[in-house]
């Protein structure tokens, strides 16, 4: 067997044992998503915030979650130690700036109805922990995404998601089987949330943004799937409602004209799910 071979189980044998260590985390996973979710659904935001590896997974995170549950942009928002620029480029430094995590949050409008994921491998980031102090104190909700237990960043959250990563094949380099749980943690946790604010029904991306060809197949195709109707007549009625999933959805569920689906969309906080769900009243019989 070729070194290059058994290097490769090492690594492989490290990402299978974090999932492990994911597992073990999803009471907390479950208690952040529900406290998420709690705030979004009352108009609060969520912000992202890390330095590096975990600063980029936060901006990956944020960037998938509107064309995946047709929400607005501004509604996640990931900082990163270093700004715009440090997506790219490591810049060197920025993760030591206490104040720097505190000031970002400021400039992005944080306010106390909101909520923060902060995400650091070593839980040690000064970066991380100014942005933290910065969110409780304001009245924000405070998560902690650690890959070591008893760190400062989990013990200042308001909940601490701990994933005990243990040492890397590459001693020290958190980008490995660390950004490994980290990025699983994180897709756990969002997409958890966007259920919770009732943008999955029956395992379908029912809010989603069919803005291209595929995602039009796509919107199609769930259309046909949830309401039990032929490609064609599923094509004319996202057409006939400007390529809106959600209004579709609520529109060939009820017989609804658009206005009407929009108000029992708004009567449920945007919640398809609920929206879909939603009972009939019964008809008085003369």
């Amino acid at each position: 067997m070729s070194a290059s071979l058994e290097f490769l189980k090492e690594i492989l044998a490290g990402d299978r044992s974090i999932l492990d260590e994911v597992g073990k985390a999803l009471p907390q996973i479950a208690q952040a998503a529900e406290a998420i979710a709690e705030r979004l659904r009352k108009g609060g935001r969520l912000f992202y915030a890390g330095a590096g590896t975990s600063g980029r997974l936060g901006i990956l995170d944020a960037a998938e979650i509107p064309p995946t549950f047709g929400t607005k942009p501004e509604l996640v928002t990931a900082l990163i130690a270093g700004g715009d620029r440090a997506i790219r480029r490591s810049v060197e430094g920025a993760e030591d700036e206490a104040d720097g995590g505190a000031e970002d949050l400021e400039r992005a409008g944080m306010q106390a109805g909101d909520a923060l994921v902060a995400v650091a491998a070593s839980g040690t980031t000064p970066y991380v922990l100014g942005a933290v102090r910065s969110a409780t104190e304001r009245g924000a909700l405070g998560v902690a995404l650690v890959c070591s237990p008893g760190t400062p960043l989990a013990e200042i959250a308001d909940i601490a998601i701990v994933i005990r990563a243990g040492p890397e094949v590459v001693s020290g380099s958190t980008r490995m089987k660390a950004a490994t749980g980290q990025k699983i943690v994180l897709t756990m946790l969002s997409t958890t949330v966007m259920k919770l604010l009732g943008r999955i029904y029956q395992g379908e991306m029912v809010a989603m943004d069919p803005t291209n060809h595929k995602l039009r197949a796509r919107a199609a195709r769930i259309a046909c799937d949830l309401l039990g109707i032929e490609p064609v007549e599923a094509r004319n009625l996202l057409e006939s409602s400007e390529w809106n999933l959600p209004i579709s959805l609520v529109r060939g569920r009820f017989g609804l004209t658009v206005e009407e689906a929009q108000e029992r969309l708004e009567r449920h906080g945007g919640s398809v799910a609920a929206a879909l769900e939603e009972q009939e009243p019964d008809l008085e019989l003369p």
